[in-house]
């Protein structure tokens, strides 16, 4: 206690120094009344002790919203402070230090950025010509619409059978660089003789503007009888209807790729109009909804429009619509996976081939109503590289009946093979490979394509613990001895890798199998080693493979490479075309050739073991194989 003394006798000298300054009269509680002058020396001398908060001034709320301005973060707004409801505006209104959160929002403020000014130097011109639907309305003679005295835009596309009867076509023409001025008629003429065609409307959209739409009846091109090689509208280049389509809103909409907080959804317009998405939880809700988004297709790409919305929740149902010039469309529904770890059952569907124009099929995916879909190639068969013919026949797809219910409401994902890509058994030295990678990007709704380094349409996706990973098997074939490529190849290992994904599916356009075709990764043996074996040195597991191209379901079990675990692959193929025959060997467990056909695969992580089920399916629903697979065998 020696050491202690001293300090105390100095803290109680300098508290009885204090008290011989100063004497406390006790709080004032008139703050207007004068002070107190203790000492007699006239000064004034505060009396409050510290700390006191009666002294303190009461924090004002200058906007009366009941919140003070010391917890307020906008006191001049009586609609923002903690607890208020928030309204997507881009602005924080309960006071979290992050706008818009908790509710549905576009990530910009769910604003209307107005619609966009036409240029006076027109770039891209769409002509679009409904034909009639009697079975000789169609023409195979070509035929053209002029605008002006020499700009004429002819209705034939390579690579699709224009002017069909009950067909909408569209023609693009990109870098016009005319005036509008120079615009001033609509003429329709044959250009090739007397096959007599019976167009039913014409439409005109310049940058994407709607100028003109006609609905002529009885009118019959052609150099036969009462035929007319050539037609002007006497009304000129004025809108008379609305649409050559059966409505505004083209295609669509479609739910493209989804996180446990997010959504994409997809569509397609006639022309550049204002789109409002709305979000809500339940359709009660939705009716009185504002809209989260707005959007103006745009003619660069082909009126097609992604738009994403932000703070959903994870594992959650999601009611939406679109509106189009005061017509609003649905609802539809949507659902998020859940967060990224945890347990998780995904019911996943995937197939290939679709070229016919009955599809069928698609009634018995929509009745096992997976979480996901995914195309996996020859979602098309354009074998084309021209922008309007791609274009064509990805429009003509989507608007297949029973597929088109499917679309916009579950995930749906792509990736191509040969015959969407640009021709059958094209590999990346293809003419055109450039165009194809565009029109997929304004069609299909991934979340990503490519890399900023890498083009092409390889992307990942995740549901749940279940890693997808949607490979590009064409854009690079060939060009580094290898299928993916050298940059792709490495971005898939090192993704696979860095993933704690229970299961990875690697989805591939062509088969994996060392037996496969010369189309295939069969004919690129080194890479497929070489990629096989990086599995086996970087101790990912987990790994089941999927493919389609050869027009019969399979399963498969590949034997494993330097000591890795058998690979089981699932091939899906045909969804929508003829078949070719099974072949057996030592790697087939199932094998599916005699109609159309599909796979489902249902996942649950959620058990000790957690399993795989794959089961073939054909378009009357019937179960055709099964096939059940543990994660402990894939390790």
């Amino acid at each position: 206690m020696t050491h202690a003394t001293p300090l105390l006798l100095l803290l109680l000298g300098a508290c009885a120094a204090d008290e011989g300054a100063k004497t406390s009269t006790g709080p004032r509680l008139d703050p207007d009344a004068p002070a107190t002058d203790t000492e007699g020396g006239g000064g004034e001398t505060d009396s409050t002790p510290a700390g006191d908060t009666a002294r303190d001034p009461t924090p004002t709320d200058a906007d009366g919203d009941g919140a003070a301005a010391d917890v307020d973060c906008d006191d001049t707004d009586p609609t923002v402070h903690p607890g208020a409801p928030e309204v997507c505006d881009g602005i924080d209104q309960d006071c979290t230090g992050v706008a818009d959160d908790g509710i549905a929002h576009d990530g910009a403020g769910c604003r209307d950025p107005g619609p966009p000014a036409f240029p006076a130097t027109v770039g891209v011109v769409h002509v679009t010509v409904r034909t009639g639907s009697g079975a000789t309305d169609g023409t195979d003679d070509g035929a053209e619409a002029c605008l002006s005295e020499t700009d004429c835009f002819s209705f034939n596309k390579p690579d699709w059978d224009d002017l069909e009867p009950g067909m909408v076509d569209t023609q693009v023409a990109e870098g016009v660089g005319r005036s509008r001025a120079d615009f001033d008629r609509f003429t329709v003429r044959t250009r090739a003789g007397g096959n007599r065609w019976v167009p039913t409307c014409f439409s005109v959209r310049l940058d994407g503007e709607p100028v003109y739409c006609s609905e002529p009846t009885d009118l019959h091109i052609g150099t036969d009888g009462d035929e007319l090689p050539e037609w002007t509208d006497p009304a000129g280049l004025t809108a008379q209807c609305t649409t050559c389509f059966d409505q505004p809103l083209t295609h669509g909409p479609v739910v493209g790729a989804t996180t446990s907080e997010s959504a994409t959804i997809w569509l397609r317009t006639d022309a550049t109009r204002q789109v409002k998405l709305r979000v809500a939880r339940s359709t009660d809700a939705l009716l009185e909804a504002d809209p989260v988004a707005y959007r103006y297709p745009s003619a660069a790409t082909d009126f097609t429009e992604h738009i994403e919305v932000f703070g959903l929740s994870p594992g959650t149902t999601w009611h939406y619509d679109l509106e189009l010039q005061g017509v609003r469309y649905g609802p539809w529904s949507l659902t998020t996976p859940p967060p990224d770890t945890g347990p998780t059952r995904l019911r996943l569907a995937f197939g290939s081939c679709a070229k016919t124009d009955e599809q069928p099929i698609f009634a018995q995916v929509a009745a096992l109503d997976p979480d996901v879909f995914l195309f996996i190639g020859d979602n098309h068969y354009a074998n084309s590289s021209d922008l309007g013919a791609l274009r064509q026949h990805y429009r003509h797809a989507r608007s297949r009946p029973l597929r088109s219910d499917l679309l916009g409401r579950r995930t749906i994902l792509a990736t191509w093979d040969d015959h969407d890509y640009t021709g059958n058994n094209t590999d990346g030295t293809a003419a055109g490979k450039d165009v194809a990678l565009r029109v997929f990007q304004e069609y299909q709704a991934n979340g990503t394509y490519g890399t900023a380094a890498t083009p092409g349409v390889f992307s990942a996706h995740r549901w749940g613990d279940v890693a997808l990973f949607l490979l590009d098997d064409r854009y690079w074939r060939g060009l580094d001895d290898s299928i993916l490529g050298d940059a792709q190849e490495a971005w898939l290992l090192d993704a696979l890798e860095a993933s704690d994904a229970t299961f990875k599916l690697l989805a591939s356009g062509s088969q994996w199998t060392s037996d496969g075709s010369s189309d295939s990764w069969a004919a690129f043996p080194t890479a497929r080693e070489r990629f096989l074996r990086g599995l086996v040195e970087r101790q990912v597991e987990g790994v089941v493979l999927l493919s389609g191209d050869v027009h019969r379901s399979e399963l498969r079990l590949l034997p494993g490479v330097d000591g890795g675990y058998p690979l089981p692959e699932l091939t899906s193929s045909p969804l929508a075309n003829s078949n070719s025959g099974c072949s057996a060997d030592a790697e087939l467990r199932a094998c599916y050739d005699d109609g159309t056909s599909f796979i489902v695969v249902d996942i649950d992580t959620s058990v000790a073991d957690p399993g795989l089920q794959a089961r073939m399916i054909d378009d009357s629903g019937a179960e055709l194989a099964a096939w059940t697979l543990l994660r402990s065998d894939l390790q």
